[in-house]
């Protein structure tokens, strides 16, 4: 769905992470669909080119009409699975997406022949399984970025900035797994904790002994019990 707010969240993320390079970039966006994404960011001073991919070649073709219609010359279309059509970029972009198939995607970017990563920093805004993409950033002591939570048309959308290339030991609690490590405290952030509470709010009627039997549920007992203290302060 196309949201202008969302766009533009990953859009910034994109351009906070570029401030690293002392150059122009090259951004890669996987899975580019309509190809909102990368008409915005084709349109930045300090990026060189977007490749833009997708597994669906009638996609490519609505983001094509699109390209020569408003003369986007900086957009490169490729069709084909993930990573596999993408060279070499600075910086890509993975968007509407699973958490999980977003996890398959950069474990499977080594290039056969020499093993050499094709990108290294990965701006992620996963459509589901964000606890799960986070604990998979964790465990692999990716370095994170940035991390944050906003709403848009009454849905909550989270992005996650990776660094593939570097690595650091990140606590592993139920607070940075499912709010994020890095989290602005801003209004779309008290929004989201409001409305978590809401929803762990069945968690008042769990038994001990489930809370024993199920991990899950203690989980969110945990973070249900991290919340109260969040908004009673």
């Amino acid at each position: 769905m196309k949201t202008y707010k969302r766009i533009d969240k990953i859009c910034g993320a994109v351009s906070n992470a570029s401030k690293i390079f002392n150059k122009k970039i090259i951004v890669a966006d996987i899975g580019t669909d309509h190809g909102y994404v990368a008409e915005k960011l084709s349109k930045y001073e300090n990026i060189e080119k977007v490749i833009a991919t997708d597994i669906s070649e009638k996609s490519l073709n609505k983001l094509n009409l699109l390209i020569k219609l408003n003369k986007l010359n900086k957009i490169e279309t490729s069709v084909g699975d993930g990573l596999i059509p993408v060279e070499k970029a600075d910086i890509c972009v993975i968007a509407g997406m699973g958490g999980l198939e977003i996890t398959k995607i950069i474990d499977n970017q080594n290039v056969i022949n020499n093993k050499q990563k094709k990108c290294n920093i990965f701006v992620l805004q996963p459509a589901q399984n964000i606890v799960e993409l986070r604990l998979w950033a964790i465990n692999h002591h990716y370095k994170i970025i940035d991390d944050f939570t906003f709403e848009d048309a009454e849905r909550f959308y989270s992005v996650l900035v990776i660094n593939v290339s570097k690595f650091e030991l990140n606590r592993k609690s139920i607070f940075n797994l499912w709010l994020g490590k890095y989290c602005k405290k801003d209004e779309d952030f008290i929004k989201f904790i409001h409305y978590l509470d809401e929803y762990l709010s069945f968690m008042n009627n769990v038994s001990r002994a489930r809370l024993k039997q199920d991990k899950i549920l203690s989980q969110k007992y945990k973070l249900r019990k991290l919340i109260k203290k969040y908004l009673n302060k």
